[in-house]
């Protein structure tokens, strides 16, 4: 077993995957955190986005595609790849309970041929809130190393990383410190009825190095 400081949570130390230690968050840096604008911003654009998911076709809707492109950066695709990518969030939108993050994956790279690995994770956690996202600063923060293009067994590597994701998420969300940083949280943005993953999620993403 290997422990992650932050809350002190034991997480199974698997060969693709390594939880690094990071210093203990104090109540103030959470609170730093939470009140950047970049957050304050991001968590706007957010609310717009899963208001209006369920209210219109986000396969015809223009205007969701493009705050959705822009608030996650899905840009320089081709028009046929965000035909895919939005046809089917529309499709299973309403299956949230059932879709999983290999369903999203494996059919984006069978239609597509390109390997998604975060946008796929996007996708998922607009449809389904308690499901993480897959970014390049919460990987960071969680100590996980990045998987190569030419990484032996890729896709196998990427669908069970993933999963360590979501199993760190599954305990951390345990801990003090995850009920300090959801305390906070909802003092400065009350009634916002986002999933606490997501709010530790946002915590994760803006708490850079």
């Amino acid at each position: 077993m290997q422990l992650f400081e932050l809350g002190k949570v034991a997480i199974m130390k698997v060969d693709i995957v390594c939880i690094g230690d990071t210093e203990k968050i104090t109540e103030s840096e959470i609170r730093a955190i939470y009140t950047k604008q970049a957050l304050k911003d991001g968590l706007k654009k957010y609310l717009e986005i899963m208001d209006e998911l369920h209210r219109v076709n986000v396969a015809e809707h223009k205007e969701f595609q493009k705050k959705y492109n822009h608030f996650y950066r899905m840009r320089q695709r081709k028009p046929e790849y965000y035909q895919v990518y939005y046809n089917y969030m529309e499709k299973m939108k309403k299956n949230k309970d059932l879709l999983t993050f290999d369903d999203v994956f494996f059919y984006i790279k069978k239609e597509t041929g390109r390997c998604e690995v975060s946008f796929s994770s996007k996708m998922l956690a607009t449809i389904n809130p308690s499901k993480p996202v897959w970014d390049s600063f919460v990987l960071e923060n969680l100590g996980i190393k990045k998987i190569y293009p030419t990484a032996k067994d890729r896709e196998k590597k990427i669908v069970a990383v993933y999963h360590q994701i979501c199993d760190w998420y599954e305990q951390f969300m345990k801990t003090e410190e995850a009920d300090l940083i959801i305390e906070v949280f909802d003092e400065i943005y009350p009634n916002t009825n986002i999933t606490n993953l997501k709010k530790i999620d946002l915590f994760l993403w803006q708490n850079r190095k």
